[in-house]
């Protein structure tokens, strides 16, 4: 059996911490021209790694390259694979893009899905808390072991509707992708502006904004494209 994830630190956790053959597919979904997956010379590659640092725009699309290859090889072995999946919108799109790689693939496995909430009751030493997380590679181990008893098999019949829905995204194609009172939405790509400009303080440095944003609206989006955001906010203000 394959782990299959879009967080990069969840995979991590799960190789490293229990063990289990893992795959992360940090494709970043909910941001940007969708095209560039087969485009290495398409611009988001270079905005992200201005903000990542990470070795560049070629090391940005070869990492996602490697990951989907990987992919297509625990595809072709018909190896069972099971999907974790939030409310996020990076999961949300991810696992319609997942759909369709089984679809294109005709693969015959059997997929498992994990639907893990990222807030509710939990219960620590301390007692009873109401626990909110950003996205799914906050969960530690026991919350990763509880949540393993949830699988569900998935059928191929439903694989075939998810990746429907990711082909109306990615025509759409819409600068920004949300989820909205449960839907993934595209929008502009300012619609998240004035929660920044909220938080945003001129004296202030980026990661003190960066830190409000995150506390205040945790909504999916990564750090890196909050940060760029703040810039352009940074710099219309001086204008």
């Amino acid at each position: 059996m394959i782990e299959v994830t879009f967080d990069p630190t969840l995979a991590n956790t799960l190789a490293q911490s229990m063990k289990l053959t893992a795959i992360a597919l940090p494709l970043d979904l909910q941001i940007g021209d969708l095209t560039r997956l087969t485009d290495a010379k398409n611009s988001y590659w270079r905005l992200k790694a201005r903000y990542t640092k990470s070795g560049g725009a070629s090391a940005e699309f070869a990492a996602v390259t490697t990951s989907q290859q990987r992919l297509q090889r625990m595809l072709a072995t018909g190896t069972t694979l099971r999907v974790w999946t939030s409310a996020n919108p990076a999961d949300q799109l991810g696992w319609g893009w997942l759909c369709s790689q089984l679809v294109q693939a005709q693969f015959m496995g059997v997929v498992q899905r994990i639907q893990i909430p990222l807030s509710g009751p939990v219960m620590t030493e301390m007692g009873p808390v109401f626990m909110q997380n950003l996205t799914i590679g906050e969960l530690d181990e026991p919350a990763l072991e509880h949540d393993l008893a949830t699988a569900k098999v998935v059928t191929a019949a439903d694989w075939v509707a998810f990746s429907y829905h990711w082909q109306a995204c990615y025509e759409d194609n819409a600068a920004l992708r949300l989820t909205l009172g449960g839907r993934v939405v595209g929008v502009p790509q300012d619609f998240l502006d004035p929660l920044v400009r909220t938080c945003y303080r001129s004296e202030q440095s980026t990661a003190q904004t960066l830190g409000r944003i995150l506390a205040n609206y945790p909504i999916g989006m990564p750090n890196w494209w909050w940060q760029y955001r703040i810039d352009q906010i940074a710099k219309a203000s001086v204008r």
